[in-house]
Order: C-alpha cells, then structure tokens, then sequence
C-alpha cells in the first residue's frame, strides 16, 4: 500500500492505488472552510476506498496543512503548497497531483450534500467523455450580504435554469470552477488550465475540452452551497474590471467562439442600459461616478424590495466596470472600437449572416470535390443543381442560423422540409461539421446533440444516437459511416476512422481503426492511403 507524501515529505494517510473520483480545491487564508468542506465530504454515501481529495494551499499566511492532516478523515487527503500564484495555478497543481480516474474541482467556500460525490460520478460511466457541470446554490445566509453578492447568487439561478429540462446541454463557455467534473485524461490532454489567465481560466479550459471532444452535462442534483466573505463594493469592481481583462484574452486565443468575447455586452444588454456602458468605454476615468450613481440607484431600489430594478442596476454598474477592464486590455479607444467591431462581425445578427455564408460556400466546396474530384465553376454548378447531399446541408446551416437570429419556428420548419423532401433526420441540437457528406441520405438519422466533426461521410440508412437522453455520440474528422452502421450512446469515433456496413457501434472506436460486426468489434486499418 503506497503513501501520500505531502509537500514537505512527511508520510500522509494509507491510499489505494487508485481511487475512482479524485476531488480537488485549492485554497487561500481559508482554513476554517476548508475544514468545513473536509468534513462534509466525509459524510459522503460514496466509499471513502473509492475518492481521494487533494488541497492545494495557495501560499496562506498561515500555512494550512497542519490544521488540515489534524482531522480525522475516513478518505485519503494529500495537501500540496505552493507559493501564491493564483488559482489556476493552484489547481492545475492539484490535478496533476491526483491519481482517480475522474476529477472534481470544487471551491473552499462551497458546502456539499451527502450524495454530492456519487451524483457526479453516476454521470461519467466507463468509456464516456463527460464534462459535468453541477449548480451553484446560494447558501440561505446569502440574504444578509450586500446587493451585488445576491446579484451573482440571481445569475448562478438563472444560468442552472436556462440548462435545466433533458433536451438541454451545457457548453464549454459555460464550465465554472466551483462544481465541475471530468475525466483527468481528458484535462491533460486539452492542457490544462492556462495559469497566465488570472481570472476565466475555466471557461478557457471549458472550450478547449470542448473543442477536442468532450460532452457537456448539467447535473442540477449535483449542487453545492455558496455562501460568500466578499462584502467589499471597491473589490468587487476590480473584480469586474479583471474579467474584463482577462476576458479579451480568452476571446483573443478563441475568436471563434463569440459567447467568450466580452464585447458582447454591448450588443445583449437591454438598449436602455448601452448608452451607459458605450460611455464607460469613451470615457473610462470621466464616467467613474456615474457607475457609482447607478449602483446607489440599485441599492435604493433594493431597500425599498424592488428586486427586478436592484439587480438591473447592479448588471449595468458591473457591466460599465467590466467593459472598462476591456477598453484597458484593448489598449486604446480605436482598438476597443475595432474590438466590438470584430464581435458584431462574428457573434451578432451580421455574424450570424456571415457564418451562414461561409458554411454554405465549404460545404459547397467539400460535397463538389467528394462527387467531381475538383471544384472547377462547372463541376460546382452542377453540384448545386443536381446534389440532394447539399441540399440537406444547405436546409441544415439555414436552420443553424435560424436558431442563432432567433426566428421563431425556423429551426423546426426547416428540419421538418429536411425529413420529409430528402429523407434525412437531423435533430435540433445536432452539430454538422463542414463538408459532411450524405451519399445515400434516405433513412439517416443523426439525433440528440450528437456532434459530426468535418468531412463525414454517411453512405445511407445510418442511426447516430438513441431515441434515450443517455448520451449521444461524438463523431470526429474524416470518418466514413457505411451503409445501414448503427453508432449508439455516448461514443466517441476517432478522426479517420471507418465504420462497416451494418455495425452496431456502442464503444469508442478509436482514430484510423474500422469497426465490424454486431456489437462492432475495432481492427487496425492496412490501407495508407485513408480508402
């Protein structure tokens, strides 16, 4: 039976040699919370044999480890320290220090319930690629903290709401670091968290692990309690102002995700509030005491329990302070012009028309190479003339866009002209990469939120998904799906992977293997060529 060995060498409690579910939280001058937190977690329902929990001092004036190893646990606990270097940091060092199969990462200030530990692990069965994200209660003490402490409590309600319901999924942008779960093989694959990012490290990481793969679930059962310390107006606008800061960054590193560009704030929020936070960005230092007028305004509404006003308010003073925190990283008006700019040309309504555009030209470019092998004008015209395969993208990136202006029933009208003209079933949340290809689309059904990475090709009669909420699959680049396959459950089939005529795939198939058979079973691929 192997040790933990803690930071400064000394023997730790007994550990198995690898437990399940590793929960991991960093920590910062907190150690009363954290022993709060230790306690909860051991009342769990989970086997303390099956989750360890690692803590992650991040440089405390008063180191943490001595008041953490005096409790009498029934888990494994392992305390790192480290000298302060933020969260992500610190976290990022816990992940690496764990050894289970799934992570957890929680935040000190948080309270769990007792079953708190096997609802995320329900959601990760074996083979699958999930991303959990539980919600984020406020604690009832909530109610005695200032105004814009209940204000994040009301977003954190409306965030868990707007992903509640079994056709709903969570998305990267969407991942937040005081209750998330995944696979450790898949956070170090994606890389981690970015320790130069001093706020939205998670977000960052959500879309990275998002991008290579994953699959977000919200677990609403899962939920913690978050009670809060911070009562501090002046720390909460420098707050604000950092994620405005560190918010460009990540929509600089990810500038094909426009729900991360912090520059969105001024195309979203209510018309009446954007001439209050265009000011904040002409005039940064000068419209100071307005942002502080407004908040003054929403404490007033709050005293006399016009709810709805105060936390309007509190929105517009938190969103002039962040969006100076952007005009500061864009470094001057010009480039905060030139910014918002770039949001409106990829996240707004001119965006929306723009990406429609160019999906519809690469499919266009794709589907003609596949049927001509060139992309000549003639070859094209007569793709577009005579091809049923785009058609169906065609309708598909229609509906797309649909969906992204907000057309009422668009979506729905245009899937149901997509079933019944070329007999394809596509369902509403489903992601089409560019260039998938239908030879034969009569009888295919790609269903849920399953995601098609580019250049798939189905050759007819083929069922992506279940008719079950249990999870839908994960098709990457350049797979090719023969006629009649079956592709069930949460899976994940590898970039160049083939699929054989009549399959019934219900594991992950890993990149440039074929599966064959009922169930599929996975062979390596002889050709060099990818035929």
């Amino acid at each position: 039976m192997s040790a933990a060995i803690g930071a400064s060498g000394a023997a730790a409690r007994p550990v198995p040699l690898r437990p399940r579910l590793s929960v991991v939280f960093a920590t910062y001058n907190r150690h009363l919370l954290a022993q709060r937190l230790l306690g909860q977690l051991a009342r769990q329902t989970l086997s303390p044999s099956d989750f360890e929990v690692v803590v992650v001092d991040d440089g405390s004036a008063e180191p943490v480890r001595p008041h953490l190893e005096a409790l009498e646990l029934p888990f494994s606990l392992r305390v790192e320290t480290q000298a302060n270097a933020g969260a992500a940091a610190a976290r990022h060092r816990g992940v690496l220090a764990s050894r289970g199969e799934v992570v957890l990462i929680t935040d000190d200030d948080m309270q769990v319930a007792e079953d708190f530990l096997e609802r995320h692990l329900r959601r990760h069965p074996r083979g699958s690629r999930n991303v959990v994200v539980g919600s984020i209660r406020a604690d009832p003490s909530i109610q005695d903290m200032p105004l814009f402490e209940r204000w994040y409590a009301y977003l954190n309600d409306r965030l868990a709401a707007s992903l509640s319901g079994p056709r709903r999924r969570a998305r990267g942008w969407q991942l937040f670091t005081g209750n998330v779960s995944f696979r450790r093989e898949d956070y170090l694959a994606a890389g981690g968290f970015d320790p130069e990012l001093g706020q939205s490290e998670d977000i960052e990481l959500g879309v990275r692990l998002e991008k290579a793969g994953c699959r977000f679930e919200f677990c609403a059962e899962a939920y913690v309690l978050h009670g809060s310390d911070h009562t501090s107006f002046e720390r909460w606008l420098k707050r604000a102002h950092r994620y405005g800061v560190f918010d460009s960054r990540v929509a600089d590193k990810h500038p094909d995700v426009p729900q991360v560009d912090p520059w969105r704030m001024l195309f979203e929020m209510n018309a009446l509030a954007r001439p209050l936070l265009a000011s904040a960005v002409v005039a940064p230092e000068g419209t100071r005491q307005v942002t502080e007028a407004v908040m003054g305004a929403a404490r007033l509404a709050d005293r006399f329990g016009l709810k709805r006003m105060a936390f309007a308010g509190t929105s517009v003073a938190y969103g002039m302070e962040y969006l100076r925190g952007a005009r500061e990283e864009a470094g001057s008006l010009s480039g905060a012009a030139r910014h918002a700019a770039r949001y409106a040309l990829t996240g707004g309504r001119a965006g929306q028309v723009l990406r429609l555009a160019r999906a519809l030209r690469e499919d266009a470019l794709e589907v003609t190479r596949a049927e001509h092998g060139r992309t000549g004008l003639k070859a094209l015209a007569s793709m577009v003339l005579t091809s049923d395969a785009f058609r169906v993208l065609a309708l598909q990136r229609l509906r797309e866009a649909a969906r992204g202006l907000g057309i009422p029933l668009g979506n729905h009208a245009l899937r149901v002209a997509q079933t019944s003209v070329l007999g394809v079933e596509v369902g509403k949340d489903v992601e089409l990469g560019r260039g998938v290809y239908f030879v034969h689309s009569l009888g295919t059904v790609v269903g849920g939120d399953a995601k098609v990475g580019d250049r798939v090709r189905f050759y007819g009669n083929n069922t992506v998904g279940t008719a079950k909420d249990d999870g839908y699959p994960v098709i990457e680049d350049d797979v090719w799906v023969g006629a009649g396959a079956r592709i069930l459950g949460p899976v994940t089939i590898g970039a160049r992977a083939r699929i054989g005529a009549n399959a019934v795939v219900v594991r992950d198939v890993p990149p440039d293997s074929v599966a064959v058979g009922v169930p599929a079973r996975i062979i390596q691929r002889k050709d060099g060529e990818g035929e």
